[in-house]
């Protein structure tokens, strides 16, 4: 399967209802929205489906039990969950932020603890991956399990994430590689506080307008914390992993944070992949009502004023559809509905900020997600360090295509097995590596490696971990009529890369 198959809006403007048997469909179109989460408790939303579906809104079903982090899912769910698919929904959440406890029994969530593999991760991951493979087999899309972006233990996001996946690894590793490729999403919670911000024009990276100044149809946003310009220059060498001393735990609050993080364990346990993130709660939260002070979570970053959160959320949306978003990254369902529309004050500016905007939308590159694509750290304006080796990220079509035969690979092999490819393609034929460091990091590039069995774990050192933005793309043959057959069948389907 690759990102660009999976069924959505395109759109990645998006509104978490306010709770079971909550729908308001005008809400959802008065702000031109692409996603909307529903929480349900039972099948309250069926006869809905069909009508978001017509309206360009995709609809994600979280299946609501209590003290779900410590049950498999029961008979009932799978039940709702194909009449939903029924219905025209496919993408699914069971479980909700098991580092904070609330759902799980009082008993176990007063000693809550991310390293206590046996209590906690084994048979939350033993119970999602039969749920996962189920919903695949109904013909659905399930959810890795969104965790809340604390940074504080027990509940510290990154420890829960990595001991999750790493026993994914040890006990299940075929069976999440066959999830993986057959549907997976990954659902994160980005709470990302003033994490963002907007140059000051003709200021540099480093400036940034104050709220009032804000402007969400003009440029020089900034939404890839922690690897804004900002970020780093305050903590230099700050990641998702922390990173630094001032970071022990991790730093996931951001937009994309989770997200940049799970696809940095999948390459690290399962040798790459790359699947859709949707932020199925958060947003630009808390903010302040009208006339109070800005609300500033990190001094480090303009506040946020009533009037400022509809430029910045506006923009936010835009940005996750521009190139300087990971490609990964589909859209955020913000929270929520009734703080929205029905607050204390009102209805928020935002609501008519996006009201009178019309919606992104983004363009999905055909990254495999069971393979080794893998799009790379430090997405937006790199660290305001030194500029990475070599080439970017890929968005949408790689600038460069380079064919790099192993040392095991006859040159004939390719010039009597690819002709028709190459006519139609025109690719870069080499026999070594020394051009890939030489590209800027505003080019990206796609790497075909045609290699025998015996030199997969060679190749894979020397080109995919080394320039881990780039699209690896591996053939594996033995002999020149097995790269024929390749290759014709790419030229039949007019399809590049596998």
């Amino acid at each position: 399967m690759r990102l660009d198959d999976y069924e959505w809006s395109r759109n990645p403007r998006g509104m978490h209802n306010e709770g079971v048997f909550r729908y308001r469909l005008a809400h959802y179109q008065q702000i031109h929205a692409g996603w909307v989460k529903l929480v349900s408790s039972d099948i309250e939303y069926i006869q809905h489906i069909p009508e978001l579906l017509a309206a360009g809104i995709t609809p994600i079903i979280r299946v609501f039990r209590a003290e779900a982090s410590e049950h498999p899912a029961d008979a009932r769910a799978y039940t709702e969950i194909q009449r939903y698919i029924d219905a025209g929904a496919r993408w699914f959440e069971l479980w909700n932020e098991p580092n904070l406890g609330n759902e799980w029994s009082l008993a176990l969530a007063s000693r809550l603890n991310p390293h206590d593999i046996g209590t906690f991760i084994a048979p939350l991951m033993d119970n999602w991956i039969i749920w996962a493979e189920r919903v695949i087999e109904m013909g659905g899309y399930p959810a890795f399990i969104p965790l809340a972006e604390s940074t504080a233990m027990p509940h510290a996001a990154i420890p829960w994430l990595r001991n999750m996946m790493t026993y994914l690894r040890d006990a299940h590793y075929d069976r999440f590689r066959a999830v993986l490729g057959n549907g997976l999403w990954c659902a994160t919670h980005p709470y990302i506080y003033n994490h963002f911000y907007q140059e000051i024009p003709g200021g540099g990276p480093l400036s940034a307008r104050p709220p009032e100044a804000q402007n969400a149809a003009q440029g020089g946003w900034h939404f890839e914390y922690p690897y804004d310009p900002i970020s780093q220059a305050n903590d230099p060498g700050r990641t998702v992993w922390g990173g630094t001393a001032l970071t022990p735990l991790g730093d996931p609050v951001g937009l994309m944070a989770m997200g940049q993080a799970f696809m940095e364990l999948l390459l690290e346990n399962f040798g790459g992949g790359v699947v859709p993130v949707v932020g199925t709660e958060g947003g630009i939260w808390p903010w302040p009502g009208p006339g109070e002070p800005p609300r500033v979570d990190d001094n480090r970053f303009p506040g946020v004023t009533w009037e400022s959160h509809a430029e910045a959320t506006t923009a936010m949306f835009d940005w996750i559809a521009s190139s300087a978003a990971p490609p990964w990254l589909f859209g955020v369902t913000v929270w929520k509905e009734d703080i929205y529309w029905d607050g204390p004050n009102g209805t928020v500016p935002t609501v008519h900020r996006l009201a009178e905007t019309a919606p992104p939308f983004k363009n999905v590159p055909p990254l495999d997600t069971g393979g080794t694509a893998w799009p790379g750290p430090g997405y937006g304006t790199p660290a305001a360090t030194a500029e990475p080796e070599g080439p970017g990220p890929v968005h949408g079509t790689p600038d460069y295509h380079f064919i790099i035969l192993a040392e095991s690979i006859n040159p004939d092999w390719f010039f009597r097995a690819a002709e028709a490819y190459w006519l139609r393609f025109h690719p870069v034929l080499l026999d070594n590596t020394d051009l890939i460091p030489l590209l800027p990091y505003d080019k990206s590039l796609a790497i075909t490696v045609i290699a025998t069995p015996d030199m997969i774990e060679q190749m894979n050192a020397q080109i995919r971990e080394r320039w881990p933005t780039a699209w690896y793309d591996l053939i594996v043959v033995q002999t020149p009529d097995e790269l024929g057959e390749v290759f014709a069948q790419r030229v039949t389907v007019g399809r590049r890369f596998g």
